[in-house]
C-alpha cells in the first residue's frame, strides 16, 4: 500500500504539471500510474482511502480536483486546478448551490455574457482610447 511520502511525492508531482496553467484536466489514469510509479506496487488502485489521500495532499499543495477522486473511477478525467482561484470559486458555487451564494452566481454569468455594470469603460482611459480610435479612422 502506498504510503503518505508516495501520495505527497504524487500531489506535488501533479502541482508541477499544473505550474502557471489555470487548469489542467488529465485522466485518472494518469495519476494511479503515477502513483504505481513511485511506491513501486504495480497493483496499487485508488480507492476511497486513498482518494481522500490524495485529495487531501493536493489540498496542501494548494491544488484542488473536480470530480474527486472519491467520485471517480479509472475510466473517468479529472481537473485540477489553483485553490482559491476564479476556477475555484466558480466550483464551489456549482458544486455546493446554495441560495446564499445565488447573487454570486448571477454576478459570474452577468461577467461571463459581458454585461458586467463597471466593464464599460469610462472616464480619461475611455477618452483617450475614443479619441485615438478617431484619429486613425
Amino acid at each position: 500500500m502506498p504510503s503518505r511520502h508516495h501520495i505527497t511525492v504524487v500531489a506535488r508531482n501533479l502541482k508541477v504539471r499544473l505550474n502557471g496553467k489555470a487548469f489542467l484536466t488529465i485522466p485518472r489514469r494518469e495519476v494511479t500510474d503515477m502513483l504505481r510509479d513511485v511506491s513501486g506496487e504495480d497493483t496499487t488502485r485508488i480507492k476511497s482511502g486513498i482518494g481522500a489521500d490524495l485529495e487531501r495532499a493536493l489540498l496542501e499543495q494548494g491544488v484542488r480536483c473536480y470530480p474527486g477522486f472519491t467520485e471517480t473511477t479509472t475510466g473517468d478525467t479529472i481537473r485540477l486546478f489553483h485553490a482559491g482561484s476564479v476556477l475555484g470559486s466558480l466550483v464551489d458555487l456549482l458544486v455546493y448551490p446554495s441560495v446564499e451564494t445565488d447573487k454570486d452566481l448571477g454576478d459570474v454569468l452577468t461577467k461571463i455574457k459581458g454585461k458586467w455594470k463597471w466593464s464599460t469603460p469610462t472616464g480619461p482611459a475611455a477618452l483617450i482610447e475614443d479619441s485615438h480610435t478617431e484619429e486613425e479612422g
